[in-house]
């Protein structure tokens, strides 16, 4: 019973409360510290405390962030890429004095051949613009030859196609003799009552003759018996010539061929008896 009643008294005189010794800051100094709750340390594992004030202050929760990991397909396409652009590169090395020479020489011949090439290209232009002209020029050559040759050729056939049309309008097979005297030219042509008349003059000399063309039944007698002694009487000169019988007095001349009768007079000036012959002979 005494152990009791001793032990109850203990436990009163702990019960019994202090006088605050906090009431008068300025009588009283400012407890210190404690790192202590109850009597026992803060273990360091302990993250939600309040840390001191003199401690440089954190975000609660935060912790260091690890670098960025690269995927292994992701490092294994680089390094592949890495040895292809190393592969392709190549691998220089140091060149001697000849191997630099040769590089030169090289270069060198490069530079001409281009400028050949370019010279070659220019030159071709201008042989294809110089070809151009000249087709250009040939072409118009070749139309005024063209155009020449039409006027010379209905010029030397214009008395043909004159003589063919005076011979329809006749009825007559006229013909344009093959020779003409030097120096003469046929300077009209006409066709009346069923005859055919061909002019021809000199130009340089103003000398003239006619060439009359008409159908006839005559033969050389006949003609020489009706014409050839009426109208040149006793003054003339008979001329055989390739099947021909021509009757010449003068300057003037009559023959028959072929059913025509061909008679030759003479306007001005003279003409000999070979031009005479060779111009029958022609028809």
């Amino acid at each position: 019973m005494q152990k009791s009643e001793s032990n109850q008294q203990a436990m009163v005189a702990r019960r019994k409360v202090k006088t605050s010794t906090t009431l008068n800051r300025k009588y009283v100094k400012k407890p210190a510290r404690c790192n202590t709750v109850a009597g026992i340390a803060k273990s360091p594992q302990v993250k939600h405390f309040n840390t001191p004030m003199s401690s440089k202050r954190t975000m609660v929760g935060t912790q260091p962030i690890e670098p960025a990991t690269v995927h292994p397909l992701q490092q294994t396409a680089s390094t592949r890429m890495r040895e292809r652009m190393t592969a392709s590169q190549p691998i220089q090395k140091k060149l001697t004095a000849t191997e630099l020479k040769e590089q030169a020489i090289q270069k060198a011949l490069a530079s001409a051949n281009i400028v050949n090439q370019e010279e070659m290209q220019e030159s071709k232009k201008k042989t294809k613009m110089h070809f151009g002209f000249g087709r250009v020029m040939l072409a118009l050559g070749c139309a005024a030859a063209a155009v020449f040759a039409i006027v010379y050729f209905v010029n030397l056939n214009m008395p043909d196609i004159s003589l063919k049309v005076a011979a329809m309008q006749t009825g007559i097979n006229a013909s344009y003799p093959g020779f003409v005297p030097r120096d003469y030219s046929i300077s009209s042509i006409t066709s009346e009552e069923g005859q055919v008349t061909l002019d021809f003059t000199n130009s340089s000399t103003g000398d003239a003759f006619s060439l009359y063309e008409e159908k006839s039944s005559w033969d050389s007698n006949a003609l020489l018996t009706n014409y050839v002694k009426d109208a040149f009487g006793e003054n003339y000169t008979i001329v055989r010539e390739q099947g021909l019988t021509i009757y010449i007095s003068g300057n003037d001349a009559a023959w028959v061929n072929g059913g025509i009768l061909f008679k030759i007079k003479t306007t001005s000036g003279t003409l000999t008896n070979k031009q005479i012959r060779s111009i029958a002979t022609s028809l």
